[in-house]
């Protein structure tokens, strides 16, 4: 059963991962379109659709943890989850949509304020410490242990934004502003790094400790 769960967590981990290739696609070709000005974003077309399969990535990894596995035996995450979800996301959500809606491929400017302010990612960053709050409060082993490859998946969406949206259209601008803020993580993330990773340790010690 064990072997089971692994190859199913490992079967959606990888094709969670080829849902880039529609994403990559999205981007690369479809701003080659919007800058010969043979796209309109502002009516339904492929690449949009493409666009939105990385929320299809998100909602895979908010399963995985679901799956049969075995479990850590302390999770006290579901205010962590609450504050990634209602207040830090909240935030970054409403801040994104002020540039995005409806243009993910030329957004109508840099967003520097707010969240943005304090890191260049921070959409990326709540939904990744918001996916770690919720594998640890179903204590999902298996799940925790693929989630270098939802890390990996983040850092590969970013750097295709990057490359194919915001250093094309924001160049000058956005140089200035990689300057003086942190990609991914400020005080405050690193924080709340350090104590996942306390809580991680704890629990592996006394999950180890009660198989014993």
């Amino acid at each position: 059963m064990i072997y089971f769960s692994w190859a199913t967590q490992i079967i959606l981990a990888i094709i969670s991962f080829l849902w880039l290739i529609p994403y990559y696609i999205a981007f690369k070709v479809g701003n080659r379109k919007y800058m010969s000005k043979t796209l309109d974003l502002s009516c339904n077309n492929r690449y949009t659709l493409m666009y939105y399969s990385g929320f299809f990535i998100s909602i895979l990894w908010y399963i995985m943890p679901f799956l049969n596995q075995p479990r850590f035996k302390l999770n006290i995450f579901s205010l962590l989850i609450g504050y990634f979800m209602s207040v830090w996301g909240t935030k970054v959500v409403n801040c994104n949509l002020q540039a995005t809606k409806d243009r993910f491929l030329h957004p109508s400017k840099l967003i520097t304020e707010g969240p943005y302010k304090k890191v260049r990612n921070p959409m990326i960053m709540g939904d990744l410490f918001c996916h770690l709050s919720f594998i640890l409060l179903l204590g999902a082993i298996h799940t925790l242990c693929l989630y270098i490859i939802y890390i990996c998946i983040n850092l590969v969406i970013v750097y295709i934004e990057n490359k194919y949206s915001l250093c094309i259209h924001f160049k000058k601008e956005y140089e200035e502003y990689a300057k003086k803020t942190p990609a991914y993580m400020n005080q405050e993330l690193w924080l709340f790094a350090i104590f996942y990773l306390v809580i991680i340790v704890t629990n592996i010690c006394l999950t180890t400790t009660i198989y014993i």
